[in-house]
């Protein structure tokens, strides 16, 4: 396990060291990800999905079956928060199964707004998370179910700019998502493009799904925690306050809708709205915090909408949304609620009741067959 990751650069290696052009970049100090072929316990790494700055989301094989495991980089609060989301998740739903019942498999299935939670171990276990050494290293991680999509920095790679009432609907839908949290008084203060997982559905509307749920920090969030969510944090989709934050009283709901409306200016302005490639945290922290005119979208035609406005105001260092429910009663205020998801039909129904139709029809033929026989039978 000698590859590392730079969350920065967006390079790996497999040697265990980076160069990089850049002399302020902590490419040296990147991330031990795992690669194809690794053992995490009974599971086989076959596909690295996304790296962030507390965990690496990974696809793997369980006993002939995909699973999706988290993995905390080997940092006390980077494992503290994998365990924080897991026993949350678990509070929320029961662990999910690796097979679907034959019911399930024969209709659409709705797409989750959250990770559903599967036991960490073979057989069911007490505690959400697990616990495995690797190479003498000791690593926290949870599995999930796994699901269909894209991460959403990579889909505004070939879609920079997506269309508004599409953007609108999935800031709506990530709202919805995130309102387990903001109904117990947590706030997530990591929303990023990189933990945003978007597919569509049988009519081609995106549809979100989140894919972790940040450091659940509340007004009891110790010192220690708050420095490691400052470090840890994406300045670039950070609320300004997060950069100066000390406590966890100088943080409030606003910040996380502060994030969702970063993100949802990206994706209707085609671009970030501080570009985070190879430039150093301080670097942006500095220009976020002293930046005070609104960011430049380039949207004339959603102005006279209230939409601009919008994104003006969940975005504003002074006056902004309280909460992510306000900023998603704006959004539906203007576009309302998102259309209800339709999934696509699984195959495996139209094969049985294909199945179900020729017994049916053999049958009919069968009887008509000896009708047919019994008419021309002579009689004695």
């Amino acid at each position: 396990m000698n590859n590392r990751f730079c969350e920065r650069c967006q390079r790996s290696t497999q040697d265990g060291n980076l160069w990089c052009q850049d002399r302020d970049c902590p490419a040296e100090a990147g991330h031990a990800v795992f690669r194809y072929g690794d053992y995490l316990g009974d599971m086989k790494i076959t596909r690295q999905i996304s790296v962030w700055r507390t965990a690496g989301l990974y696809e793997a094989d369980r006993n002939g079956h995909p699973v999706w495991v988290k993995i905390a980089h080997a940092d006390p609060e980077c494992e503290e928060r994998i365990k924080s989301e897991s026993a949350f998740l678990l509070q929320l739903s029961p662990y999910a199964s690796s097979k679907k019942s034959f019911g399930q498999s024969l209709r659409p299935t709705p797409r989750p707004l959250l990770p559903q939670l599967m036991s960490p171990y073979p057989t069911p276990s007490s505690r959400p998370y697990g616990e495995l050494s690797v190479a003498g290293v000791p690593r926290v991680f949870s599995v999930f179910a796994p699901l269909s999509g894209v991460i959403l920095s990579e889909f505004l790679l070939d879609i920079p700019q997506i269309w508004h009432y599409e953007a609108a609907w999935m800031i709506s839908s990530l709202s919805v998502a995130l309102h387990p949290l903001l109904s117990r008084n947590l706030m997530h203060l990591s929303l990023t493009p990189q933990i945003i997982l978007v597919d569509k559905d049988a009519e081609g509307h995106l549809r979100p799904a989140l894919l972790d749920l940040g450091w659940l920090a509340d007004a009891n969030t110790t010192a220690a925690r708050i420095a490691a969510i400052v470090n840890r944090s994406e300045p670039s989709y950070a609320a300004p306050e997060i950069s100066a934050a000390k406590t966890a009283t100088s943080l409030t709901a606003a910040a996380d809708a502060y994030s969702l409306g970063i993100i949802y200016y990206e994706m209707l302005a085609g671009k970030p709205g501080y570009e985070p490639v190879l430039r150093h945290d301080d670097e942006l922290r500095q220009e976020i915090i002293q930046n005070r005119a609104p960011l430049e979208m380039g949207r004339p035609e959603l102005a006279s909408a209230g939409v601009v406005q919008i994104v003006e105001k969940a975005i504003s260092p002074r006056v902004r949304y309280g909460s992510i429910e306000n900023l998603r009663q704006a959004l539906d205020g203007v576009y309302g609620k998102p259309l209800p998801e339709k999934r696509p039909v699984p195959l495996r129904f139209y094969l049985l009741v294909g199945i179900i139709i020729f017994v049916l029809l053999a049958f009919v033929m069968f009887a008509l067959l000896i009708a047919f026989q019994a008419s021309q039978a002579p009689l004695k």
